[in-house]
């Protein structure tokens, strides 16, 4: 019996192991390696990736990038750290991309001046579900860290949680890839610290000719995205 109970342990561990994960991008090294840029131009500036800013008045484009990863991300957690130009006028709303089944079509967090909104990019054109108003500060880096779980995300704000918004007309069952997005952004914002985990989440091992290295303990599988 108690080899049994013991075999059962070490299963559950190995499987704990095998599906829980965690990718970071920091961007220190000077490179956006894995991302792809599907819409505007972006770069690497200072640790940040950095959507350069455009004038949308009057186009009908979103622009996004999105991290081409071996694994499409279902439920689990992604934290980003925002910051927005000095010059901005605050019109400029910042995007979180996940469970997107292709460029065009996924779920989008949006950071505001004014409000906290998900929605879905539906051939690649916003959707709201519901956004809820909220003092945001824009002269500084703000931390967000979106919580999916079926069709609920949890909104965390600089560490507290702001709301809970569920799909009405979502499965639960949806995944795909994650990215970064911007609406309205006459002036720059700036990306930084992307942290990806969940249970379909694992390290890369190779991503552009880049090795990533593990350097994981206990059951999370870490990566780091940079040149050796």
């Amino acid at each position: 019996m108690r080899k049994i109970l013991l075999l059962c342990c070490c299963l559950l561990m190995l499987s704990s192991r095998a599906y829980t994960g965690e990718i970071r991008d920091d961007f220190e090294d000077g490179n956006a390696n894995g991302w792809n840029e599907v819409a505007g131009g972006w770069e690497v500036q200072d640790g940040a990736y950095v959507q350069l800013g455009m004038d949308l008045d009057g186009v009908d484009v979103i622009p996004r990038t999105i991290i081409q990863s071996p694994w499409d991300f279902d439920n689990g957690t992604i934290e980003v750290n925002i910051a927005f130009d000095r010059q901005a006028a605050g019109s400029e709303i910042a995007c979180i991309l996940y469970r997107m089944i292709d460029d065009d079509n996924g779920y989008i967090f949006c950071l505001s001046s004014t409000h906290l909104t998900v929605g879905k990019l539906v051939a690649g054109v916003f959707a709201d579900i519901r956004g809820d108003a909220y003092p945001v500060n824009t002269d500084k880096t703000i931390n967000i860290k979106l919580v999916v779980d079926g069709i609920f995300t949890k909104v965390y704000y600089d560490g507290t949680i702001t709301n809970r918004i569920g799909d009405p007309e979502g499965t639960g069952d949806e995944k795909g890839k994650v990215g970064l997005a911007v609406r309205d952004a006459n002036q720059p914002v700036y990306f930084e610290d992307i942290v990806i985990s969940g249970g379909s989440v694992s390290p890369f091992l190779e991503f552009e000719g880049k090795a990533i290295e593990p350097a994981g303990k206990l059951a999370s599988a870490w990566g780091r995205i940079k040149i050796r």
